[in-house]
């Protein structure tokens, strides 16, 4: 990827961040990090980070890194990823940051650290081959004027769930009873939004389901009809693009819903 884009995706960071000065203030949050790692991203072969968005820095690395890409630490920044991203994917990678820009800049402070973005891309390794790495990132710190100061990060190794070299719609899955937005965008530019929406009530009952819950089941847990439980499982379907509860775990899992 050429300087014009890495100054592409560094603007899009930046104004995401509001240009906000408070992304120089001291912080520590480390156990907070920790509990929303625990909470919101479903590990396989992973690295995390922390980065500072307004001065497009990265605060921390975690040694995982060498283990998943053959990278030291040290040598992860977001140019580092710019300039090692697949050829094929920097197009949909930049599209998909003004997306999430303009998804936030929409929401209230309150809600911006309610959701997690979750997209996929083919970064390139040490060794030169490439892997398609899961992000997932969730918002940490913002301020009163809804600007993102830090994110939390994680990449995830999911070359081995991959059945076609084609990535994952960006998606923006609700935290703490927030909805999900699902296929967003597709890499082709395609925008979903007007029917990517997931109730909250939806989204109780897709997580139940997965969980391995029956229909009966997520009527006792929910004080539901069996009848608006079963309705409610077939929008999921249908917003989400599966055909059954079983295609929608594998999707849940390979494109970060869960």
């Amino acid at each position: 990827m050429d300087l014009f884009k890495y100054n592409e995706a560094r603007e899009t960071w930046q104004e995401i961040a509001k240009y906000a000065t408070e992304s120089d203030m001291p912080f520590c949050f480390e156990l907070e990090v920790y509990q929303k790692l625990l909470a919101r991203f479903h590990f396989g072969s992973y690295y995390y980070y922390i980065f500072n968005v307004g001065n497009i820095e990265m605060v921390f690395v975690s040694e995982m890194i060498t283990q998943v890409l053959g990278w030291s630490p040290r040598d992860f920044s977001a140019e580092s990823v710019i300039t090692n991203i697949h050829p094929e994917d920097e197009a949909h990678f930049i599209s998909y940051e003004k997306e999430v820009t303009s998804f936030f800049s929409k929401l209230s402070p309150e809600d911006i650290l309610k959701y997690k973005v979750s997209y996929d891309y083919r970064l390139r390794c040490a060794d030169g081959t490439y892997k398609w790495i899961l992000q997932q990132v969730s918002t940490i710190q913002t301020n009163t004027d809804g600007a993102v100061i830090r994110v939390v990060g994680v990449h995830t190794d999911i070359t081995h769930l991959k059945t076609e070299d084609r990535a994952v719609d960006l998606s923006f899955i609700g935290l703490e009873g927030a909805p999900s937005y699902l296929h967003i965008l597709s890499p082709e530019g395609r925008d979903n939004t007007a029917s990517s929406l997931l109730t909250r009530r939806e989204t109780e009952i897709f997580k139940l389901v997965l969980a391995g819950n029956s229909t009966p089941e997520i009527s006792s847990i929910l004080h539901l009809s069996v009848h608006t439980v079963s309705v409610h499982r077939k929008n999921i379907l249908r917003k989400s693009n599966c055909k059954s509860f079983f295609e929608l775990g594998s999707k849940a899992l390979q494109e970060g819903w869960i």
